[in-house]
């Protein structure tokens, strides 16, 4: 099954970019692709196969820094159009979420 996402992703530099993904939304399929060290914004981009389009209706929502190897998981909010980000789900470092979320397909 699909599941789609969108993704707010902050550069090393301070500047936020947003982003989807099409297909393996979920955070067993986006988490195990986080960086374990500082690596290029655009190898990170191609490792999450994030696509420049934004979805009017995600399965989830990533809030991703690099600078501060931070990220937050939130659920769907789907009472308005287009969805929002609902309840938080998770919020830690890249080495807390591979920790929570690994081998959870």
């Amino acid at each position: 099954m699909s599941t789609r996402a969108d993704v707010e992703m902050m550069n090393y530099n301070g500047k936020t970019y947003r982003f989807c993904i099409y297909r393996d939304g979920y955070p067993s399929g986006v988490v195990p692709n986080l960086p374990d060290a500082d690596t290029d914004f655009e190898d990170v981009r191609r490792a999450l196969l994030l696509g420049d389009d934004h979805e009017d209706m995600p399965d989830y929502f990533y809030s991703i820094s690099l600078a501060d190897r931070m990220i937050e998981i939130y659920d769907p909010d789907s009472s308005s159009k287009p969805w929002k980000r609902g309840e938080l789900l998770f919020s830690g470092t890249f080495a807390e979420a591979k920790q929570k979320f690994q081998d959870k397909r």
